[in-house]
């Protein structure tokens, strides 16, 4: 992989852009190391305000399965960058990790215990160091919904108020045939028209679920921030490339194309959905030297058929796009944009996408990628492979197109300039 495929962001705003705003960015979970979509937005929405100038702190209210196995003591974790991030794994937040991970249900229960801890007499239930951060931050900002509390304590009074969201909650809550979904539904909904109505800003990533909102809650300043990448996180990966592939077992004459996935529902359908093709077209796959590459633990173990690979959980994903030729994505339902998507563009690998998996980008068949419905994967594979072979110029002007055209949304050093823009202005006397 040529290193210029991830050096070319646009040049962020000088370290005075953000007035040394001091930024409280309070998490329900652990953000760094990032495992799934949602921490890598809020992973890349953080290192960019700080490149931007803005002295942010990050609070995790809970922590990881091993590090609460392991009896890890709550602490402050430097990520690459040097942002710090302070994660609690007291016993409530164990409790409510334990809630979350095995129940399976949204953290409602975070929202009433940050409810009742705001508001206790001197804000005395919320733990000492949030309160101290209460008092020393500028801006707040609640990521996702549930922590919308936080922004009415007495402590964030006069400060501004920040909710950050990564999709319209509600339309993630199960099948709505069963009623207890339907209930659960219904309270998350409540909870983000109330969390939308008690924020000073709204952080949205997608045009959609602005429209929700405004339609639904009174919310002031909307404010778009795509998925965007952290560009930063792949400089300088090609070098594992080599090692990577020898680890999994592919030859060097094989074309990779990558999906990368977390275990999240419409991820775990799409992987459901690649076992059956590759079981299908295992001669095409071993005859055309193609092998399709699944990372994360979208697949609770490790997967090897022909033409065919789930690595399972990882510890890193980086090597795995560095191993890639190509990049697939066949999401065919869920909320919001695919952050998997921005990578794959700003580390300009051809992307396969189906329609729905290239929502809300410039992604026109042919000229920043190439489309297929699912019953037609198999041609569309093949026409990408004889590419390489045969025009391999064409495939780096697509994978190039796609990034010129898709920039402002994939870059988060790009796609946060609106916020930035926003939090000066409202800082400025």
């Amino acid at each position: 992989m040529d290193e210029s495929c991830v050096s070319d962001p646009q040049a962020p705003s000088s370290p005075q852009s953000g007035h040394h705003t001091r930024v409280l960015f309070l998490s329900g979970l652990q953000i760094h190391p990032t495992t799934s979509g949602g921490t890598l937005r809020s992973f890349a929405l953080v290192s960019s305000l700080r490149r931007r100038g803005f002295d942010v702190r990050v609070h995790s209210l809970t922590g990881r399965k091993p590090g609460y196995l392991a009896r890890l003591p709550s602490s402050t974790q430097a990520w690459p960058g040097g942002t710090e991030e302070y994660v609690d794994r007291s016993v409530r937040s164990a409790v409510s990790w334990l809630a979350s991970y095995v129940l399976g249900l949204p953290p409602l229960w975070m929202t009433a215990h940050l409810a009742a801890a705001a508001h206790s007499p001197r804000e005395i239930l919320l733990p000492p160091l949030l309160r101290e951060e209460l008092s020393w931050c500028d801006a707040i900002v609640a990521d996702f919904p549930f922590l919308h509390p936080i922004l009415s304590a007495p402590s964030a009074r006069g400060k501004l108020r920040i909710l950050s969201t990564h999709n319209v909650e509600h339309h993630l809550c199960g099948d709505q045939r069963r009623i207890r979904h339907r209930l659960v539904r219904g309270l998350v909904r409540r909870v983000e028209i109330r969390a939308a109505g008690r924020c000073d800003i709204l952080v949205v990533c997608c045009a959609s679920d602005a429209e929700f909102f405004a339609a639904n809650a009174r919310v002031g300043r909307v404010v778009v921030v795509p998925n965007g990448v952290n560009v930063e996180r792949f400089r300088g990966i090609e070098k594992e490339r080599a090692e990577t592939r020898r680890q999994l077992g592919i030859a060097d004459d094989e074309r990779v194309a990558l999906f990368t996935a977390s275990k999240w529902g419409p991820n775990q359908e799409a992987l459901d959905y690649l076992l059956g093709f590759a079981r299908d077209n295992a001669r095409l796959l071993t005859g055309e030297k193609i092998h399709i590459l699944v990372v994360g633990n979208v697949a609770a173990r490790r997967i090897k058929l022909p033409g065919f690979t789930a690595t399972g959980r990882v510890e890193r994903v980086e090597p795995y796009f560095a191993a890639a030729d190509a990049a697939l994505n066949p999401i065919v339902s869920g909320a919001g944009t695919n952050v998997k998507m921005g990578e794959f563009i700003v580390l300009r690998l051809p992307v396969v996408s189906t329609p729905f998996g290239a929502r809300g980008l410039d992604f026109v068949d042919g000229q920043s990628g190439f489309v297929f419905e699912r019953e037609c994967l198999a041609p569309v594979l093949s026409r990408v492979c004889r590419l390489f072979a045969e025009d391999p110029a064409r495939l780096r002007q697509v994978a190039e197109n796609a990034y010129v055209r898709n920039k402002g949304v994939v870059d988060m050093d790009a796609c946060v300039q609106d916020l930035v823009q926003a939090v000066t202005r409202h800082q400025s006397p």
